[in-house]
């Protein structure tokens, strides 16, 4: 069996075999290592922690299999380890509740899973969920678009793009960054509007001023950073000599 003896260990693993693409093997060791921790019902605070994040983990293989209708249980079990983590944190540890992952995370991973499983109205329960708890939610959106287009989540997304400022350029990447909420690409926003435009037709002209907006936004980044080249290239320039003050020969 893996993991019982270096559970942090076993965690790194599954995620390195995930990078790698060696998914089944991911699913066989998180399914397993999930069920031994399960099997102890007297997990401390710790076990409890690596617990939640194996049952991520299983969701995330799972959505990477195109096992969707097979996560079920485990977004059950996450949500429920998770309520689970915060009261023993609150008994136990409290200054460790505010290094816990986020729980818009959780809801997000869950609505995607139940978008792709067919499950609609848990789908829009849990990306409404991520709204409530982090208004303008970028990823969200832009996952509500793409796997349930309707009117009302075009209308979030376009309302979380107006929200989240301007365009910006950050680490060679374009992402809109909301002070209070996560970022997301840029290329990731244009092409949720871009879907949005060609599923809800009615909506069309907003989603397309929107992707204009943000497109001419980008334009000027570069062209300002081109520009800022040029000047840098050209100070560099006039620190050359002039002429060749010593002749050889």
């Amino acid at each position: 069996m893996f993991g019982m003896q270096d559970p942090s260990q076993t965690l790194l693993q599954i995620e390195r075999y995930m990078q790698g693409g060696r998914l089944e093997l991911s699913e066989v060791m998180a399914t397993q290592f999930c069920d031994m921790m399960l099997a102890n019902k007297k997990r401390d605070v710790q076990q409890q922690i690596f617990l939640l994040k194996g049952l991520r983990l299983m969701c995330d293989v799972y959505m990477l299999r195109d096992k969707a209708s097979q996560s079920m249980t485990a977004i059950k079990k996450m949500h429920r380890e998770r309520k689970s983590l915060v009261k023993i944190l609150e008994k136990n540890a409290p200054a460790m509740l505010g290094s816990m992952q986020p729980e818009h995370e959780d809801h997000l991973r869950a609505g995607r899973l139940y978008a792709m499983a067919g499950k609609v109205g848990a789908a829009k329960k849990s990306f409404a969920k991520c709204e409530a708890l982090v208004p303008g939610h970028l990823p969200a959106a832009i996952a509500a678009v793409h796997l349930l287009p309707n009117k009302k989540h075009v209308e979030r997304l376009l309302a979380s793009v107006s929200q989240a400022g301007a365009v910006i350029l950050n680490g060679g990447m374009f992402q809109l960054n909301p002070e209070q909420a996560p970022s997301s690409g840029l290329e990731d926003v244009i092409n949720a509007l871009s879907t949005a435009a060609q599923e809800l037709p009615s909506h069309g002209p907003q989603c397309n001023a929107s992707i204009q907006n943000l497109s001419d936004q980008q334009t000027a980044i570069t062209k300002g950073e081109q520009a800022a080249n040029e000047r840098l290239q050209s100070a560099l320039d006039n620190l050359k000599p002039k002429h060749d003050y010593y002749q050889y020969g």
